[in-house]
């Protein structure tokens, strides 16, 4: 029997190749005190509500969302969280810019993580 057979978890990256992987969203907020934050979620929309609730991350429960500002859709959850943390590693002018310069990708066309590496050449760290 397999482990998956034997009811044991199985990673995201196996879940999603099984069930067909669904876009997921990139997202940046605008907070209070000019602050922003980048997240990821299969629904930007809802999860940007979560943030506004108090039920998002602590950041964003001590710097209020101002406005869901950008949204740039990738392949799949893998994707969308690599692009994450390379984005969370840049200046946050080059943060900025990134977003106002990839904005094309939707959910019915999503980007593929080499879309989005190859847009971050050139960025200030």
């Amino acid at each position: 029997m397999s482990e998956a057979a034997e009811g044991t978890t199985l990673d995201d990256e196996v879940v999603e190749a099984a069930a067909g992987a669904k876009p997921w969203a990139v997202y940046l907020l605008h907070c209070e005190g000019d602050k922003s934050y980048i997240g990821i979620s299969p629904s930007p929309q809802e999860r940007f509500e979560a943030h506004r609730s108090g039920k998002g991350a602590a950041f964003t429960r001590a710097n209020r969302p101002q406005g869901l500002a950008a949204v740039v859709w990738f392949e799949n959850r893998s994707a969308a969280s690599s692009m994450e943390a390379r984005l969370k590693a840049l200046a946050r002018a080059a943060k900025l810019e990134w977003f106002r310069g990839f904005t094309s990708a939707t959910a019915a066309s999503p980007a593929t993580l080499g879309d989005g590496l190859a847009s971050l050449a050139g960025k200030r760290r």
